[in-house]
């Protein structure tokens, strides 16, 4: 290169680099993201524009590293990008290295934009932690869903349990009622016993007696069966209230399992949003 040209070179650097010492400030601060700038001729970093917390740790007149996203722009005329770990400058960081070339095409020093991925690495961690808290719950939600399942047929189960002990409570109407009726006739048979032991007179004072006890255990068997009938109209009473608390359970463990699988569709919803998430992300 000859004096001339790169008197030329020169002064369309400087020119460059005024332009960029004015404005690139102004665009930093309209940056939603925090962002970093740097120039650079074919040797060293002749200018350097930290962000608020992201910083190359390089200035003016440093040299440019024998490799990374700079060296290869200026070595291959092209422009060049790449993700720096947060291990590298302790913030993770996009750059995009572009070739300045002069006004005869040919490769004078590179400009350089570092744009910070700390939001981008939240983001994503937060989609992350999102994603496996959506499986968590879905996976909760899909046993409570079964859950309520196997409460539905199991008081399914006690409904029909239920109709038959009812069911089987009213034979017992009909052997109270033959009770009953035994009650009666021993009672009218007693009766008739009676009179005709006083018909008797003297010779029937021992039948009496018998007579006398059938009437009494008629009216113990009507009173024990009167007993027995309320009793067991109690228990009717009893398993129809069961069965209605049971139908209210049952009906209630049915809308649990329909929700318990739109939250499951909801989860699996939001876990799909996640991965956008994590995509946008990456997008940043």
């Amino acid at each position: 290169m000859n004096t001339e040209t790169e008197t030329d070179t020169e002064t369309e650097m400087g020119q460059l680099l005024e332009a960029l010492q004015i404005s690139l400030p102004l665009v930093q601060r309209l940056f939603p993201l925090d962002v970093m700038f740097a120039l650079t001729d074919a040797e060293k970093f002749i200018y350097h524009l930290p962000g608020k917390e992201l910083h190359a740790r390089v200035g003016d007149g440093s040299p440019i590293p024998p490799s990374g996203g700079i060296r290869a722009a200026l070595e291959s005329g092209e422009e060049v990008s790449a993700t720096i770990p947060k291990e590298v400058y302790g913030i993770p960081f996009k750059s995009s290295s572009m070739p300045v070339r002069d006004r005869n095409g040919a490769v004078m020093g590179v400009f350089t934009v570092g744009i910070s991925l700390s939001n981008q690495e939240t983001l994503s961690e937060a989609a992350n932690a999102l994603a496996v808290t959506s499986d968590e719950i879905s996976s909760t939600s899909v046993e409570i869903a079964g859950t309520a399942s196997e409460l539905a047929n199991t008081v399914g189960d006690l409904k029909v349990l239920g109709q038959k002990v009812v069911e089987d409570l009213q034979q017992t109407d009909e052997i109270l009622d033959f009770i009953r009726k035994v009650a009666e006739n021993s009672n009218l048979l007693g009766l008739n016993a009676a009179i005709e032991a006083a018909h008797a007179a003297e010779h029937g004072r021992g039948f009496g007696i018998v007579a006398q006890e059938i009437r009494k255990m008629s009216v113990s068997s009507a009173s024990s069966a009167k007993d027995i009938a309320g009793i067991l109209q109690m228990i009717k009473q009893k398993i129809n209230q069961m069965d209605a608390v049971l139908t209210d359970c049952l009906a209630q463990s049915e809308r649990q399992a329909a929700a318990t699988e739109e939250i499951t569709a909801s989860m699996q919803q939001l876990a799909a949003s996640a991965v956008e998430i994590e995509s946008i992300a990456r997008l940043i």
